[in-house]
């Protein structure tokens, strides 16, 4: 009777440890939010999480090439992480690349993407309805190379969350199998 209150009570406390393992914070909302097209100047990026983020976290802002955005003024706040840009972002797509250090002391990271859609300042008509239409297509070609990138990053990211989600549950399955072994062994 005691050897099966104690195997009991070790499964109790794997299982404890794997609802903990488990409960990674994660984005809960943002400004702008992911596939959000932005038809208004922005100067502020927001991040909210599902519980309370550590010292050490951060974000970058990139364009649609590569290219990283000065984001000053970082500031996390309980839940939150904000963080502001000296001029208003230009039409284009964006990501948000973040990197927290959850409540748990177990660090997460991510990404929401974003577009811009602020009219440019108009060409005067002499200039012709050409080069506007080519930079119509040229941008065209870009935003749908670009979101598919991103789209790309953000598929192969959910792919490692959901491997590190099933290695704690293997590692316990392991662990109440050999418990079990171990103690069918004692008893003979």
């Amino acid at each position: 009777m005691l050897k099966k209150l104690s195997f009991l009570t070790l499964i109790l406390f794997f299982l404890m440890f794997v609802q903990n393992a488990m409960a990674h914070t994660g984005l809960e909302s943002s400004f702008p939010e992911d596939g959000a097209v932005i038809k208004e100047e922005i100067q502020t990026i927001t991040l909210t999480f599902e519980t309370k983020i550590e010292q050490g976290s951060t974000f970058e802002l990139v364009n649609s090439s590569g290219e990283s955005i000065v984001v000053e003024n970082i500031s996390l706040a309980e839940k939150q992480m904000t963080g502001s840009l000296s001029n208003p972002l230009e039409g284009g797509e964006y990501q948000v690349n973040w990197n927290i250090i959850g409540a748990d002391g177990h660090p997460v990271d991510g990404a929401i993407a974003f577009t811009v859609d602020i009219p440019a300042s108009e060409v005067p008509e002499e200039a012709g309805i050409e080069q506007a239409e080519e930079t119509e297509e040229a941008e065209t070609t870009e935003e749908a190379q670009s979101q598919s990138t991103i789209e790309e990053k953000n598929q192969e990211k959910q792919q490692n969350n959901s491997t590190s989600f099933y290695t704690p549950i293997l590692l316990g399955i392991v662990i109440i199998i050999i418990s079990f072994v171990w103690v069918m062994k004692r008893k003979k």
